[in-house]
């Protein structure tokens, strides 16, 4: 069966080395895992002063450019944007977009020196991924009333909350995907490790907005395959998790 990776990062080490391209692929298709998604980052750009990110988002954003355009059919390339930035990522978005770019994110604000989604900045960099049909992956935070704000904000982007039960928000993300169309969510990190969990998402919202995702190189993606394969759910339902949903929602086709 395909799988492809929507939210790993290239440059992660945090916890150990970055793992050079050929390694990080190489990794990958020792599971299965032959195409993946998601932004660029990196340690040493984390918690930063606030006026550094004006240099290191566009860095970040067009080092992961460059992993798309090297590997086409491998990688596809997400980008930051900040809410302290406003020119800049409109700048980003534009640029980007015009490139073929179809992703921004996974948005890390913590990383970045900010958190809130329910921040006009934001949302007036965000009025612009909508026009330009582009799909959002953030970070959750632990304010949920803060995340269905943007939400409810934007009813036509789509919209992928990442970590299905990140900081034990379950609820929360069955929630958000029964109530808006546009919200899907992804299984990586803490998205898929209580048990029955996939199952019971899949009963109550279907399988057509739950992607599959690792956080890799942060995490292995060994269990998240596990937790699919092993899911008591059709195998249609398997195929629409490991790739056909990233497929349709960032408009690539896997070989």
């Amino acid at each position: 069966m395909k799988i492809f990776d929507f939210h790993l990062h290239p440059g992660y080490d945090f916890h150990k080395e970055e793992l050079a391209p050929e390694v990080f692929f190489g990794e990958l298709r020792a599971y299965g895992i032959t195409r993946c998604a998601g932004s660029a980052t990196h340690k040493a750009d984390s918690n930063q002063a606030l006026e550094a990110y004006a240099e290191i988002l566009p860095r970040l954003n067009r080092e992961a450019y460059e992993w798309q355009e090297r590997y086409p059919d491998s990688f596809t390339a997400g980008i930051h944007i900040h809410p302290d930035f406003i020119d800049l990522s409109c700048k980003e978005v534009e640029y980007y977009a015009a490139h073929g770019v179809r992703l921004v994110g996974e948005l890390v604000p913590y990383l970045m020196g900010w958190r809130n989604y329910n921040d006009p900045r934001l949302w007036e960099i965000l009025e612009l991924v909508q026009a330009k049909d582009m799909v959002l992956n953030f970070h959750p935070n632990k304010r949920p009333e803060d995340m269905e704000a943007m939400i409810r904000q934007f009813p036509n982007l789509k919209i992928v909350v990442a970590h299905l039960d990140g900081y034990g928000l379950y609820d929360f993300a069955i929630g958000m995907m029964q109530k808006y169309e546009n919200v899907y969510f992804d299984i990586s990190a803490h998205g898929a490790e209580r048990a029955g969990m996939l199952q019971d998402a899949v009963a109550r919202v279907g399988a057509e907005r739950i992607l599959f995702g690792t956080d890799f190189p942060g995490y292995s993606p060994e269990p998240f395959i596990q937790a699919v394969i092993s899911a008591d759910i059709s195998d249609d339902d398997k195929e629409r998790i490991f790739y056909k949903n990233a497929e349709q929602l960032l408009g690539v086709k896997m070989s």
